[in-house]
C-alpha cells in the first residue's frame, strides 16, 4: 500500500490531515514530515516495535541510535535527569532549531535530542501528546529528502503517512553535538556551524573538541 500524501498547504485542511498523521503515530505507523532542514521519518517514541520498523526501513544499523524529538525545551527532563551547564547553553540559545543534543545516560547509554522549530513538528508532536523517535528521510548513507516527492520515491509502501509541506529551507540536517561533562564534540556537521556554537559558549569556561 503506497504511503497516504497528506497537503498541509490546506488551512482547511491543516488540523484534520495533522491529526491523522497524530493518529498514525499512536498507532505504531511511520509518519514522513517536514523540518527547518530536511524531511524526517518518526514513530512514537514508546512503541519498540515501530522503533523496530523504523530501523529496517531506513537500513540503519541498531548500533546507531537514532534521536528523539521533543515538542518544547522543557520537554528535555521527561528523558534526561542530568542537564550539564554547557547543554542548558545551548539549549537556551538553539532550541527550538536544528540541533541535535546527545546527552550520557545511566548503564553507558546516550540519548539524542532534538526541539524543532518547524511549526508543523511542533503540531505533530502537541497533537499526539508523544515523543517522537525520529531521522532523516532517507535510506542510510544516502541524501536525506527535502521534499515529499522524494519521500514517496525512496520509500512508497514502506512509510504510512507523508506531510507533504513543500521543499524544506535548509536542506542541511541538523548539527549533532555530544555532551561530555563539560565538554562538547560535533558528532555531525550541519546547519547550525561550529562558529555560531563556539560564540554562544565561553571558552574560557569549557573546553572544546570537535
Amino acid at each position: 500500500m503506497v504511503a497516504k500524501l497528506l497537503s498541509l498547504n490546506n488551512q482547511n485542511e491543516y488540523r484534520e490531515n495533522i491529526r491523522v498523521a497524530a493518529q498514525a503515530l499512536l498507532s505504531g505507523k511511520i509518519v514522513a514530515f517536514p523540518t527547518e532542514t530536511v524531511y524526517g521519518l518518526g514513530v512514537c517514541a514508546d512503541n519498540d516495535s515501530a522503533i523496530d520498523s523504523l530501523y529496517r526501513v531506513k537500513q540503519r544499523p541498531r548500533h546507531k541510535e537514532l534521536s528523539v524529538m521533543i515538542a518544547s525545551p522543557e520537554d528535555v527532563v521527561k528523558h534526561v535527569k542530568h542537564i550539564p551547564p554547557i547543554a542548558r547553553r545551548l539549549i537556551s540559545s538553539f532550541w527550538p532549531g536544528p540541533l541535535t543534543i546527545i546527552f550520557d545516560l545511566p548503564d553507558n547509554r546516550t540519548v539524542g535530542i532534538r526541539n524543532s522549530s518547524h511549526h508543523v513538528v511542533r503540531d505533530l508532536l502537541n497533537t499526539a501528546k508523544i515523543s517522537i523517535v525520529s531521522t532523516s528521510a532517507n535510506i542510510s548513507g544516502r541524501p536525506p529528502a527535502t521534499d515529499a516527492q522524494q519521500v514517496i520515491d525512496n520509500f512508497s509502501d514502506k512509510v504510512d503517512v507523508v506531510l507533504d509541506g513543500g521543499q524544506t529551507e535548509a536542506g542541511n540536517p541538523s548539527t549533532v553535538v555530544k555532551i561530555v561533562d563539560n565538554t562538547f564534540e560535533i558528532i555531525r556537521h550541519g546547519a547550525i556551524d561550529e562558529e555560531r556554537i563556539n560564540r554562544c559558549l565561553n571558552e574560557n569556561w569549557f573546553s572544546i573538541r570537535s
